[in-house]
C-alpha cells in the first residue's frame, strides 16, 4: 500500500497543495521535519524512526525541506535519505541529486563539463582573497556573489567595486562569485522538470525582477512564455547532466546565448501555478508516486503570455 512522506519544515502552501493531490487519489500522507527523524541500527537491519522511537514505514518520500547546519548535520540528513533509497523507499529528490545543486560549487562544474553555458565563476576561499580577485575581475565584468548553500534569491549581491565584499555577511568564508550578466529588462526564464524514466514533463515561464534579482519570492513577476525549444533542452540537458528528475532550471538569454544560471533540486511552483491552469502538484503526484510502465512520452507545457 502506498504512503507518502513529505519532509518539511512547515504545512506551507506546497505541503498542502501536495497533500490535496495525494488525497484525490486516496494516499495517505504524513509530513515531517527531517531533523526530527532518526537513524538506528543494528544487526540485522537500519532503520529510520521518530522521535516517539516509532518506525517509518512509507513508499514514498518527498523532500520539501533539508535544513541548514554544520556540515554533521547536513551529512546526517542526507544519510536519512540515503537509507529511505535502500530500502526501496522512492525518494524525490536522492540524496545524490540533492548534493548536485545544494552546492553551488558543484552544479556549475557538472554543468561546465558537459558542455553546458553558464556564467564565468570563481569559487574562493577567504574574504582577503575575494577582494583581491575582484580587483582584478572588475575590470572586465561586474560580479554577483551568491551563498554557495543559498536559494530563493536570498542574500545575493552584486559587486560593483572591490569593497562591496566586505559589506557580506559570510560565516562560510567561502565566496561564490559569477559574471554578471546584465539583461534589460531584468529578466530569466524558470523551467519545471518533472520526469521519471518512461515519461518527461515541463512547465517553463519568465520573471520579471524589480532588480537583478527575479525570484517569485522576491517580487518577481511570472509570465508564461511561447514554446522556446532552446530554453526547454537546455534545461532537460542540465537536469539530465545533474541527475535530477524534479528540478527547477533557471536561465537567461544573451546575445541568442543561453546560460544557465542555476538549478534547484527542491524547486519552488508557486510561481509556475500561476501561469497554467493544470494543478502542478497533480502533475507531479502522476510522474512520481502514480506512474507505472507509462510508454516513454514528451510533454511540454508552454502556454502563450495573456
Amino acid at each position: 500500500m502506498k504512503k507518502v512522506l513529505i519532509l518539511t519544515d512547515k504545512k506551507g502552501w506546497h505541503f498542502q497543495q501536495l497533500k490535496q493531490s495525494l488525497i484525490k487519489n486516496d494516499i495517505p500522507v504524513e509530513s515531517i521535519n527531517i531533523s526530527k527523524l532518526i537513524i538506528a541500527t543494528d544487526s540485522k537491519n537500519t532503520k529510520i524512526l521518530r522521535e516517539d522511537d516509532s518506525e517509518v514505514n512509507v513508499s514514498d518520500v518527498i523532500v520539501r525541506y533539508i535544513p541548514g547546519g554544520s556540515l554533521e548535520e547536513i551529512v546526517t540528513y542526507l544519510n536519512i535519505l540515503r537509507v529511505f533509497k535502500n530500502q526501496g523507499v522512492n525518494v524525490i529528490n536522492t540524496a545524490e541529486s540533492i548534493e548536485t545543486t545544494v552546492d553551488k560549487s558543484l552544479t556549475s562544474i557538472i554543468l561546465k563539463n558537459n558542455n553546458i553555458l553558464t556564467p564565468k565563476t570563481w569559487i574562493i576561499r577567504g574574504k582577503n582573497k575575494s577582494i583581491e580577485f575582484a580587483q582584478e575581475l572588475l575590470k572586465k565584468h561586474v560580479l554577483i556573489y551568491k551563498p554557495l548553500f543559498g536559494s530563493q534569491g536570498d542574500n545575493i549581491k552584486k559587486i560593483n567595486k572591490p569593497s562591496d565584499i566586505k559589506n557580506i555577511n559570510n560565516p562560510s568564508n567561502v565566496y561564490y562569485l559569477q559574471e554578471f550578466i546584465s539583461i534589460e529588462p531584468n529578466h530569466d526564464y524558470r523551467v519545471l522538470i518533472i520526469k521519471n524514466k518512461n515519461k518527461k514533463f515541463s512547465y517553463s515561464m519568465a520573471r520579471y525582477g524589480n532588480s537583478f534579482v527575479n525570484n517569485f519570492s522576491k517580487g518577481g513577476k511570472c509570465v508564461s512564455i511561447p514554446f522556446n525549444k532552446e530554453i526547454i533542452n537546455t534545461a532537460f540537458k542540465s537536469a539530465e547532466a545533474l541527475n535530477i528528475p524534479f528540478c527547477g532550471v533557471d536561465l537567461i538569454k544573451k546575445d541568442n546565448l543561453v546560460y544557465v544560471i542555476e538549478a534547484n533540486s527542491i524547486p519552488a511552483w508557486k510561481g509556475i501555478q500561476t501561469t497554467t491552469n493544470d494543478i502542478v502538484s497533480d502533475k507531479i503526484v502522476e510522474i512520481f508516486i502514480k506512474s507505472k510502465d507509462i510508454k516513454k512520452n514528451f510533454v511540454v507545457k508552454n502556454k502563450f503570455k495573456c
